[in-house]
């Protein structure tokens, strides 16, 4: 059976939780439609991890499943509406459960409109893992190569386009441009105002890591460039959209 929703879940969310019964050192700020958790990784970075279900359902029916008993569950990676497959990169516990490559109709579309290469390569959330067994957050798009020796992706999620520190929608195929410069949109709707799920990562001046969720609700759609702007606004390392 296709794997039909991926979703990135922590030992429940703000729009299904109420506000207070989030854990007391996870940060829930909610103004004007925008919900931003800020969530302290040295705490609850063992906690994270992505989440596949093998058939269509809701973040609400995953979140209310007491067989989970999970805290907070988000949107993750796409799938394709019309068959059900995988169009991005899912790694769980250092398996490839999801890959583009099972999607062969998608794969040979993008061969042919020369774009494959590129929609490969969207970025990704990593949680990497050194041989003490100690985790680390990053985002980066998926061809990048950890500098750090004995290292090695325990979950990831890929997704995209990367916000932060770069506007990566032309490199990961989301746009291009016409001979006058116009920019076309090829997936995603980046150009259109919609609800949205980003992920974020920020280092303080004390050097402490946290992961910043911020969904954007339908009280405040919003384009792809403009959740860049408010991810620059918050001072966050590095963002993307999922």
């Amino acid at each position: 059976m296709f794997k039909k929703i991926l979703l990135l879940t922590i030992f429940s969310i703000g729009i299904i939780l109420p506000a207070q019964a989030i854990e007391r050192d996870i940060t829930v700020d909610i103004n004007d439609g925008i919900y931003t958790f800020k969530i302290p990784l040295k705490k609850y970075k063992n906690k994270i991890k992505p989440f596949v279900s093998e058939e269509l359902t809701t973040t609400r029916e995953v979140f209310n499943n007491p067989d989970y008993n999970f805290k907070l569950v988000v949107n993750g990676g796409f799938f394709d509406p019309a068959n059900g497959a995988d169009v991005s990169n899912i790694i769980i516990d250092k398996k490839k459960v999801g890959s583009l490559f099972s999607n062969l109709s998608l794969v040979e579309s993008l061969n042919k409109q020369d774009r494959i290469e590129k929609v490969l390569n969207r970025t990704e959330l990593r949680i990497l893992e050194d041989s003490r067994d100690k985790l680390s957050f990053d985002i980066v798009n998926h061809f990048f190569i950890p500098e750090e020796i004995n290292t090695e992706i325990k979950h990831s999620i890929q997704a995209g386009p990367m916000l932060l520190p770069q506007f990566r929608a032309e490199e990961e195929s989301f746009i291009k441009y016409d001979e006058t410069n116009k920019v076309i949109p090829l997936a995603a709707d980046v150009l259109k105002r919609r609800e949205r799920t980003i992920i974020g990562l920020k280092k303080d001046i004390f050097r402490n890591d946290y992961l910043y969720i911020i969904i954007f609700t339908s009280g405040k759609k919003i384009a792809l460039n403009e959740a860049r702007d408010y991810c620059k606004s918050l001072r966050l390392n590095k963002a993307m959209a999922m």
